[in-house]
């Protein structure tokens, strides 16, 4: 009777123990790390694969021929983040593969896309470099309804480091965002290699709206090198208005 008592009360324990960490928000579980390194993976959204030892593609790249197709994975989507005093310090993101955790590694398992996302895009605000560009990469390729306002948010965060601000307008770009929203974007960025880079993200888009707004900063910007990048990728997009708007000013 004693021993089964103990058996039961074990059990409990266990189940105890396990409510009690799914009822921990992806941060909780993340900070519940002071020092070392915390893996986590989640599902990748369509059309995104890679070859587990930092190599991603997505379907735009699998269009330009630039990989191997025996080689992709499509997923999972794996990051690593290195912890030091209660902080996170560093960010890797890996698509395929699988974790082997060593003695200083927590792996945390899989996890909701949509939460990774969301978090991950709170670390992009506050790390700048390679960390902060892999943190929002792994925004943009979490199976998630819909990543852009985390991203907007980024671009918009003049304190953000530029790293992180810089690729999270490039998928931005290449998320369901409008291109009317992708223009109101243009005002808040201060940094010339943002407004530059900028230009290149809204040429990508071929409609109307990007057009008239590559011919507006064309026009307007204040910086002769923004206006003669806005110049190149209209003489790109073989559009009526853009050829004229070119014409026009070769020939006033």
């Amino acid at each position: 009777m004693r021993r089964d008592l103990l058996a039961l009360t074990a059990v409990l324990a266990a189940l105890v123990s396990a409510n009690s960490i799914d009822a921990q928000t992806l941060a909780q579980r993340v900070d519940a790390v002071r020092d070392g390194r915390v893996l986590m993976a989640f599902q990748a959204r369509p059309g995104v694969c890679g070859s587990g030892n930092g190599s991603i593609w997505t379907r735009e790249s699998w269009r330009s021929g630039s990989w191997n197709q025996s080689d992709c994975l499509t997923g999972p989507v794996r990051v690593s983040l290195g912890r030091a005093d209660g902080t996170t310090i560093s960010v890797r993101v890996f698509v395929g593969g699988a974790w082997r955790a060593t003695a200083d590694e927590t792996d945390i398992g899989v996890v909701p896309p949509a939460e990774a996302a969301h978090y991950l895009a709170g670390v992009a605000h506050s790390i700048g470099g390679r960390s902060g560009s892999d943190a929002v990469s792994a925004v943009a390729l979490a199976d998630a309804l819909d990543v852009s306002p985390d991203l907007v948010s980024i671009v918009r965060d003049v304190n953000a480091p530029l790293d992180a601000r810089k690729q999270a307008l490039f998928w931005a770009g290449n998320t369901a965002l409008s291109t009317h929203d992708l223009v109101q974007l243009y005002d808040g960025l201060g940094p010339f290699s943002l407004r530059e880079h900028y230009v290149f993200v809204i040429s990508q888009r071929h409609d109307d709206t990007a057009v008239d707004k590559l011919i507006d900063v064309a026009r307007r910007d204040a910086d002769l090198e923004i206006r003669k990048r806005a110049m190149y990728w209209l003489g790109q997009t073989q559009d009526p208005r853009a050829v004229k708007f070119l014409r026009d000013l070769v020939t006033r």
